[in-house]
């Protein structure tokens, strides 16, 4: 089992802020395909609400670690329960849309080499599939190990990512309609690839002054991936949901929400 330091004070959480890679597929890209239209297109993913109210239940006053705080929609709330907020994004594209003032310390920062001490937090939350923007396995890995470096011991590290369904050839390739009206129409084109767990996209926005092309790429794991890699980090499963409303998980749950408990 992996060393994990003493809780340190709040105030000393940050180390350093490095640099943020420029990653063609990587999450920085996603901020910056996104980051204009995000809070518009996404206001509905990951109930922000009910996010903070199941974290709540964890513990109160929590100091505690977003990985792709993005915009703030989920910090705010978090904070307003309470909780010391800290989040971390690789796009500053996104950060630069954080309101005045920020709901909590927002750094720019890859979550697979966070910039903080050890033993710094009480919960890591990663939602709405923000894992998966990492473009590897091996990134994803590191991220795991990255949050259980900065848990407590007994911390919580909390991923809310969709279930990968069965393969199906017909839906390897396909062209859809996000959204129509009067001035604009906005088509996704997707390419899944079982093989490589990775399904790349397209959102193609066509208004009269021209097309838009906002990329992204999302690389998938499966519910034992995600175990495996929590096991390898030094976590173990605490319990599952098929939603923030504490739902059970069935066969047909399309999402997860996993916490785990850093040992």
């Amino acid at each position: 089992m992996a060393d994990h330091s003493q809780p340190i004070p709040a105030s000393e959480f940050l180390v350093s802020s490095p640099d943020v890679p420029s990653d063609r597929w990587g999450p920085d890209r996603y901020g910056e395909s996104f980051a204009d239209v995000y809070d518009e297109w996404y206001d509905d993913v990951s109930d922000a609400e009910a996010t903070a109210s199941f974290v709540s239940g964890l513990g109160k006053d929590q100091n505690l670690l977003e990985l792709g705080i993005g915009t703030g929609r989920l910090a705010a709330p978090l904070v307003h329960q309470g909780h010391r907020v800290v989040g971390v994004d690789a796009s500053l594209a996104m950060l630069a849309r954080l309101p005045d003032p920020p709901p909590g310390l927002a750094v720019g920062a890859d979550m697979s080499v966070l910039p903080f001490r050890v033993s710094s937090f009480d919960t890591v939350l990663v939602a709405t599939n923000t894992l998966f923007n990492l473009p590897d396995t091996a990134s994803q890995t590191r991220c795991f190990e990255e949050a259980r470096r900065v848990l407590r011991l007994g911390g919580r590290l909390i991923v809310e990512a969709m279930i990968p369904g069965e393969p199906d050839p017909g839906l390897d390739r396909l062209v859809t309609t996000r959204s129509i009206d009067v001035h604009r129409a906005v088509l996704t084109a997707t390419i899944r690839d079982d093989e490589r767990q990775e399904i790349t996209g397209q959102h193609i926005e066509i208004t009269e002054s021209g097309i838009r092309l906002r990329p992204w790429r999302v690389h998938y794991l499966g519910l034992d991936q995600l175990d495996a890699a929590a096991v390898g980090a030094d976590f173990r499963l605490g319990e599952r949901w098929s939603n923030w409303q504490r739902d059970p998980l069935t066969e047909t749950s399309a999402n997860a929400v996993s916490v785990y408990v850093a040992i």
